[in-house]
């Protein structure tokens, strides 16, 4: 849990920062970000884990942080996509009357163009982070203790198969769909009526 949780938090916000430049920066900034985006989704998650752990092992990286770097990369890029596409799917229009009223750019990303992307992105959004949770399994294969760890662990000495993995399919099914109803329940998401003010200005 705790892997998925931190894995999380990382790429939102590396995909944030690479969705943004992909569709407001300039051309070096997107080139940038479309060779980040194409590598990172192009390799297996479990690459990206052994990558860390394994290749890298000089640095004596603990397998924890292995797994949230390989977590984190990996589905940053497709965050990054989502957040991508949800700024160029908001009209310039709300971009250039944003400025008009004498905000700054990054004023304007974070009270005009944010909120109406959210809105447009968030269903994409908790898919994603449905994924990255049921990803996070992957993490037991470098000895993370995370659920699935724990799992093989408690069958091995249990021998109780049926059972365990009956217990850890439900916390799974728990936890993605709380994940989903968190970002589908942002305020942002419903619409508050800030939001909508700022966006008619």
């Amino acid at each position: 849990m705790a892997v998925s949780a931190v894995a999380l938090v990382a790429a939102l916000a590396l995909g944030t920062i690479i969705g943004t430049a992909a569709a407001t920066g300039m051309r070096a900034a997107r080139v940038g970000a479309a060779i980040y985006v194409e590598g990172a989704r192009n390799i297996p998650l479990l690459i990206h884990m052994y990558f860390w752990y394994m290749a890298l092992a000089f640095l004596r990286l603990p397998a924890f942080t292995c797994a949230v770097l390989g977590l984190a990369i990996y589905s940053g890029a497709y965050v990054a996509e989502v957040v991508r596409s949800g700024i160029n799917s908001v009209s310039r229009g709300q971009t250039q009357a944003a400025l008009a009223t004498g905000l700054t750019r990054v004023q304007a990303l974070r009270l005009v163009i944010y909120p109406q992307a959210l809105r447009i992105i968030a269903p994409s959004l908790a898919s994603l982070f449905s994924q990255l949770i049921k990803d996070s399994s992957l993490a037991s294969v470098i000895a993370v203790a995370d659920l699935a760890y724990q799992a093989s662990a408690i069958e091995g000495e249990t021998f109780r198969t049926f059972e365990v993995y009956i217990t850890i399919s439900l916390l799974y099914i728990g936890l993605v769909t709380l994940a989903s109803r968190a970002v589908l329940l942002l305020p942002g998401v419903r619409g508050g009526a800030v939001t909508d003010r700022i966006a008619d200005a």
